[in-house]
């Protein structure tokens, strides 16, 4: 009878064990997947035990923001809001940051996952213009308020450097995937050419965020894909 009991008592202290993993883990996604992509102010991410850019890669961002201005003021584009992408961070980290030129900060970021072309891999991508190569490109766009034949939801780009030329006729688009939602609690994304073949990618979440802008400014949003590593 005693034996009996002991092992009863260890099913059930194994199905309790699996159940807290599992629950933990899904407890772990919904933390990374909900807290973003709206963020108060960047000064609050230490203090919300949030991962954010080392000093080197927030100074490239600032630095870049500065320069965006200018070239959004030059070009015709909104002078309001830009979208960067620092593609030397690791895909498990929101990568995507959405910068407020009046109030000169990052407002919001999310989740970014690249192409899979050319040798990349989920923790080191590789860059290419070329079309075919399944690469993400690098460089200065514009987001268009055309959705393109495959992703209704989703915004076509336009390449406006030697470096992204070819985006439009790719049919590079800013979209949302499932896969990044699911996989976000990863340090790294695995790679997935059936949700990016190049695109900018991101979290369901964050395309919900970020489209509200596209469709409220009347001037197109600039941005910039960049790698801070580099």
């Amino acid at each position: 009878m005693k034996i009996k009991n002991r092992k009863r008592f260890a099913v059930y202290t194994s199905l309790i064990t699996m159940w807290v993993i599992v629950i933990a883990l899904f407890g772990y996604w919904a933390w990374s997947y909900f807290i973003y992509p709206s963020i108060p102010d960047t000064s609050g991410w230490r203090s919300l035990g949030l991962a954010v850019p080392d000093n080197k890669e927030y100074a490239s961002l600032v630095e870049r923001a500065a320069e965006a201005e200018k070239f959004a003021q030059n070009h015709g584009l909104s002078t309001h809001y830009a979208l960067f992408v620092d593609y030397g961070v690791p895909s498990g980290t929101p990568r995507l940051y959405v910068w407020d030129f009046n109030k000169k900060r990052i407002i919001a970021r999310t989740y970014v996952m690249h192409g899979p072309g050319e040798g990349s891999t989920a923790k080191e991508p590789h860059f290419s213009n070329r079309p075919g190569s399944n690469c993400s490109s690098l460089g200065r766009f514009y987001v268009t308020k055309e959705h393109g034949n495959r992703n209704k939801t989703g915004f076509m780009l336009q390449g406006l450097d030697i470096d992204n030329h070819t985006a439009h006729a790719r049919g590079l688009m800013l979209h949302s995937s499932p896969w990044v939602d699911g996989h976000c609690w990863m340090k790294y994304i695995p790679l997935h050419s059936a949700s990016c073949m190049g695109c900018v990618t991101v979290s369901t979440r964050g395309l919900s965020y970020i489209s509200k802008l596209i469709k409220s400014e009347e001037k197109h949003i600039m941005l910039w894909n960049y790698c801070s590593k580099q």
